[in-house]
């Protein structure tokens, strides 16, 4: 990886020397006609007996942090690129600013130092994500940046040296770090780091640069989102196999800010909810489970999911989730699809017929970020690979979006005010695939299958389980009087068939009873019809 820094003249000569100066990052009171619009909450903080706050705001090219206070205002970013994700590090009479930096082919962190009032962009190269940094100080000085990068395919756990310009894998892992936290220790510092199978903590020597791992232990699952479905239903198998989880953020929960409609959380209005009157006549009697929690990332929804499905059983398992990673800066795309996939198969686990979605597009000021729109494209082809690569259900609510009433008919779908989450036709959308996506899974496999003993000889009868999705039709029967010769077909709705077969048949001298193949499947009101399940009479 080649390290490049741009650097305020209080950094060390020795990094002059080793990677030479791009120059100063010089300051400047923004014209009003150059900033353009606010985007995200302002970060308001309080040093040397002074309020300050930092914004993140859209430029010509991009987008660049700025600072006001003292009643100045100052951009702290060069612009040409999108600079955003800034935070705060104060001391009793100095501060820093950090932020990230992204251009086509280019990423990096930004550092405002409030002392010499200037600041320096380190670009790393060979990087497909940077978060935003946590600054490590020795003494009052910034040593270092403690990070969260991708440069393998995942994320990994790194120290940017801003004094030898050294960059220090910490991690090394296979899978992602999720989060992380850092504190001081003797002659160093600890990070403590989670994955979705455990928490380590590494030991960063400051002097030698040398990594140990102080700690390691296993990941406990976290709270879930709690019990959604009433006691008496937990409990009911025709109840349970057609109750849908749906499994996501504030769009699966419900919120959207709508002129007309009182209040922001809506659940009524949200696809689980529009399912189930979609699926009364298609499917049948269904049973919808919110477990939208708003404002979540990926990450959260791995950390609660064993949580979740152990108090709230089903048969399906919808999941829409990803639309706070592509605007966050706490993971990678690669992180996120590693987090999709720890959930789905936590669904599959317990045998649950999975259906996944892509995320709708954003019309909000966030959406116009370039950093966001890769971010979305990236997730959603992700979700398209691995849907095929894990034969699951699929559907796609961003192409639906998108050719709805072109070129900008997909606005409509989104909410009125912000417009991140989809309006009340956005989700009627949603519900529509889902629903449709749910409906054309075949029953499931027969099961409970025995013989009854019959007086009479020539005459055999079965009996198995009822089939309790709601939108089974009948069952199919196939059977002869040899494994690869059933010939003769039946159908029923009825969990009992009797046959009457030929009576004997010479067999090695002896007279004994002729045998019965048989296979039985369900079909449901679509057609769809189930695997066989075989068997043989005695």
């Amino acid at each position: 990886m080649r390290v490049v820094c741009s650097s305020s003249a209080d950094l060390k000569k020795r990094v002059e020397l080793k990677i030479g100066l791009a120059g100063w990052i010089f300051l400047f009171t923004a014209a009003l006609a150059f900033s353009q619009s606010e985007i995200g909450e302002p970060i308001p903080f309080k040093t040397g007996g002074r309020d300050y706050q930092v914004t993140v705001r859209a430029v010509v090219g991009g987008s660049a942090v700025f600072l006001q206070g003292g009643g100045s205002e100052k951009m702290l970013s060069q612009g040409g690129g999108e600079d955003f994700f800034p935070v705060v590090k104060t001391l009793e009479d100095r501060f820093f600013v950090l932020w990230v930096h992204h251009q086509p082919g280019m990423m990096g962190f930004g550092l405002y130092d409030s002392r010499v009032d200037a600041g320096r962009v380190v670009f790393l190269s060979g990087f497909s994500f940077l978060s935003t940094p946590t600054l490590v100080l020795q003494g009052r000085e910034p040593r270092g940046m403690i990070f969260l990068g991708n440069s393998s395919g995942n994320d990994d756990i790194f120290f940017l040296d801003l004094w030898d310009v050294d960059l220090v894998n910490l991690s090394r892992t296979r899978v992602s770090e999720k989060r992380f936290s850092v504190e001081s220790d003797a002659g160093g510092i600890l990070v403590s780091a989670l994955t979705l199978q455990e928490h380590v903590v590494y030991h960063l020597d400051l002097q030698t640069l040398s990594v140990s791992v102080r700690e390691r232990r296993p990941r406990s699952p976290e709270a879930g989102a709690g019990s959604r479905i009433e006691g008496t239903l937990q409990t009911d198998p025709y109840i349970l196999e057609n109750t849908y989880i749906a499994f996501g953020d504030s769009i699966t929960w419900g919120k959207m800010r709508m002129n007309g409609l009182d209040g922001e959380y809506h659940p009524e209005l949200a696809y689980p909810e529009k399912m189930r009157s979609l699926l009364a006549s298609s499917y049948g009697p269904a049973y919808p489970v919110n477990l939208g929690v708003p404002g979540e990332t990926t990450t959260d929804g791995a950390l609660r999911i064993d949580k979740d499905l152990e108090a709230n059983p089903g048969l399906y398992f919808l999941l829409m989730m990803g639309t706070n990673d592509c605007i966050s800066n706490t993971l990678s795309i690669d992180s996120a699809m590693e987090n999709i996939e720890y959930i789905i198969s936590k669904a599959e686990a317990k045998a649950m017929r999975v259906i996944i979605s892509t995320i709708p597009p954003r019309k909000d000021a966030l959406g116009a970020f370039r950093f966001v729109q890769n971010n979305i494209a990236g997730l959603n082809a992700g979700i398209v690979e691995m849907s095929v690569r894990r034969k699951i259900g699929f559907v796609d609510t961003h192409l639906a979006f998108m050719e709805y009433v072109p070129p900008d008919g997909w606005k409509s779908l989104l909410e009125d005010v912000v417009g991140n989450h989809p309006s009340p036709a956005g989700q009627l959308v949603i519900a529509t695939l889902f629903s449709d996506s749910l409906a054309a899974f075949p029953p499931g496999l027969p099961s409970g299958i025995k013989q009854i003993p019959m007086l009479k000889s020539n005459q055999k009868a079965f009996q198995w389980m009822p089939c309790r999705e709601s939108d089974f039709s009948y069952f199919r029967v196939e059977y002869g009087y040899a494994a690869d010769k059933m010939v003769f077909t039946a159908t029923t709705r009825n969990t009992i068939f009797f046959f009457t077969v030929l009576p004997y048949q010479l067999s090695i001298r002896l007279w004994v009873p002729l045998k019965i193949f048989y296979r039985i499947q369900a079909v449901d009101k679509g057609g769809h019809a189930g695997p066989f399940l075989r068997f043989q009479s005695s």
